[in-house]
């Protein structure tokens, strides 16, 4: 498994736990109020359980399982796969300090464009392993 993948798997993983406990958090807070700003978590758990876990899981997977290059480096170039995964988590911390920070628009829109980049990056990666093994 290559080491993009296994920090792709792992940090998705990560991103799980911790939208798991934000979304356990708001769903004690409709038992028991325990403070008006808990409702301001929603985006940042929405961001980080479909970003942050299921997308980059996938990702991270597919970059792992997709059929291999019969000649040359059997997934590429690693470069553009390094770029992949550090546009991503950068994209994404962008994005959620964006939510805790609305004066600054503009983490958002950064990370958003980051997090695009990165999903770029990854089509073209695959786009090139995508062949038929017939002759």
């Amino acid at each position: 498994m290559p080491v993009q993948s296994i920090l792709m798997i792992r940090l998705s993983l990560i991103y799980l736990l911790i939208a798991v406990l934000i979304g356990g958090l708001l769903i004690s807070h409709k038992a028991v109020d325990l403070h008006p700003m808990v409702w301001s978590l929603l985006p940042v758990h929405f961001e980080l359980a479909i970003w942050g876990w299921l997308v980059q899981f996938v990702m991270g997977t597919a970059y792992w399982m997709f059929p291999k290059k019969l000649e040359g480096k059997r997934r590429g170039s690693t470069k553009p796969a390094w770029a992949m995964v550090v546009l991503f988590n950068f994209g994404l911390i962008l994005l959620v300090a964006g939510s805790f920070i609305p004066s600054l628009p503009q983490f958002s829109l950064i990370g958003r464009l980051c997090i695009g980049l990165s999903i770029l990056l990854f089509a073209l990666l695959m786009w090139s392993r995508i062949t038929t093994y017939r002759k």
